[in-house]
């Protein structure tokens, strides 16, 4: 099993109120989140540690589900949570949020849990050879967009 983690931070002009409304609302992931859409049928009705949902992740052609399991939830703070595949564990993902004086701090961090076997599957099923980077590009691109969701005008 693999454990480095991969982490990203941008500061929003943003109440940490607002962002963390926004990474919790599973139903405005499509607006920021750059590989993941979860599908209205299946969107829970909170955020709790032990809540439960599937995604669609998308690469191109490539299209996959995910099992996603709320590990921790602070309000206005820290959303974490594990995402298998197959029944199998494949990362975890955390966002944390910090006031700051012009608004919020959010770091965004990923942990690849795949041992070889999933790592193989994986490049078959996503079409992704060197997941690591590629989760860097998304994390980047996740935190730019999900600034300007926060920050755009009401």
């Amino acid at each position: 099993m693999r454990q480095q983690a991969i982490v990203g931070s941008i500061e929003i002009a943003a109440f940490p109120a607002t962002v963390y409304g926004l990474i919790t609302d599973l139903s405005s992931w499509h607006t920021f989140a750059v590989e993941t859409r979860i599908p209205a049928g299946v969107l829970p009705r909170e955020l709790v540690p032990g809540t439960t949902f599937h995604a669609w992740n998308r690469n191109g052609l490539w299209l996959w589900r995910t099992t996603t399991t709320v590990l921790h939830a602070e309000p206005f703070r820290t959303l974490a949570f594990e995402v298998k595949s197959f029944g199998r564990p494949v990362s975890t993902w955390r966002y944390d949020i910090v006031p700051t004086a012009r608004g919020s701090r959010v770091t965004e961090s990923t942990r690849d849990l795949r041992d070889r076997a999933m790592c193989l599957l994986s490049v078959a099923v996503t079409g992704v050879v060197d997941r690591d980077m590629r989760n860097r590009r998304n994390i980047d691109l996740t935190l730019m967009q999900l600034k300007a969701a926060a920050e755009k005008p009401a």
